[in-house]
């Protein structure tokens, strides 16, 4: 055996005393780590304290048996990708044998053990229970990166949306500011000055920064409006602007500031926007969005 090294925790679950002797005589010379329970009652508690990388269970105990052990423990997030091996002397035939795989146990063996076949099917055992945990941990880590990447997106959508809507703000300010110079000069009927305000005009046309505000929100949250129509078809283009900004999980100060309101403007907006949705009163607006 490996000195100060433990590669892997094994679970042995037997009502028998003398089962588990043979078990943890089979495994002495081996760097696992080893518990014990005498139930399934047992058996759950410490599988959900310690998670083992594999469980090998008897069928029949008191309390809770192989079986509903199994099925409790896959049943459960936190121990549904342990491994379990089922173990019986009794229950032999091929019924069992089914009975057993479709409760969710890995494998299934006979008693008494052919002490190499436990070993090779151990063996097995925890080479899937390691390949299931990378691949669990390379799930999260790519979780992980895509979630950072969406809340970047989302800050850079913000930012984008909020900066041309200051930018039309300040030409509409501009136009009404030349609108009263030419005037004031007798400027309006020149074409340079015709031709100024027909630019400003222009541009403030073709900003149209609500729509490409939209546009680039579905692209990140793709079928999400067609999602929100299904609900209802009564909303209008700024009950969309308010359910995005929602769902990007702005504030109420924060969407103020997007749509050019105050505070007080927005929450009336929400109590519409939800009574259009066909809310109560003790439903979230705000969850039932970032459900959606």
């Amino acid at each position: 055996m490996e000195q100060g090294i433990l590669l892997h925790t094994l679970l042995f679950i037997d009502d028998n005393d003398s089962n588990l002797d043979v078990l943890m005589d089979y495994f002495k010379d081996q760097p696992y780590r080893i518990l014990f329970a005498a139930n399934g009652q047992q058996g759950i508690e410490v599988a959900k304290a310690e998670l083992p990388d594999l469980i090998i269970s008897d069928w029949a105990m008191p309390l809770m048996n192989g079986i509903d052990l199994t099925l409790k423990l896959k049943a459960t997030k936190a121990t549904r990708d342990i491994p379990v091996i089922i173990a019986t002397g009794v229950m032999t035939n091929a019924e069992d044998l089914q009975e057993a795989l479709e409760a969710g146990a890995l494998e299934y063996l006979r008693k008494p053990f052919n002490p190499l076949e436990l070993r090779a099917r151990v063996r097995a055992a925890l080479t899937l229970s390691d390949t299931l945990k990378e691949s669990r941990r390379k799930t999260l880590e790519i979780q992980s990166l895509m979630d950072e990447q969406m809340a970047l997106k989302k800050k850079e959508l913000a930012a984008s949306a909020l900066m041309s809507k200051e930018k039309v703000q300040f030409m509409m300010e501009v136009k009404q500011e030349l609108g009263r110079i030419g005037e004031k000069l007798a400027l309006e009927d020149t074409p340079e000055f015709l031709k100024l305000q027909r630019r400003l005009t222009q541009e403030l046309e073709e900003d149209r920064s609500d729509e490409h505000f939209l546009m680039h929100f579905e692209g990140m949250h793709r079928g999400f409006f067609t999602e929100v129509r299904k609900r209802t078809r009564n909303l209008t283009s700024n009950d969309l602007n308010l359910i995005a900004y929602i769902k990007m999980g702005m504030s109420n100060r924060e969407v103020a500031q997007m749509a050019g309101v105050e505070v007080g403007t927005v929450k009336t907006n929400l109590n519409r926007l939800k009574k259009k949705l066909e809310l109560s009163p003790d439903d979230s607006l705000r969850q039932y969005v970032l459900n959606l």
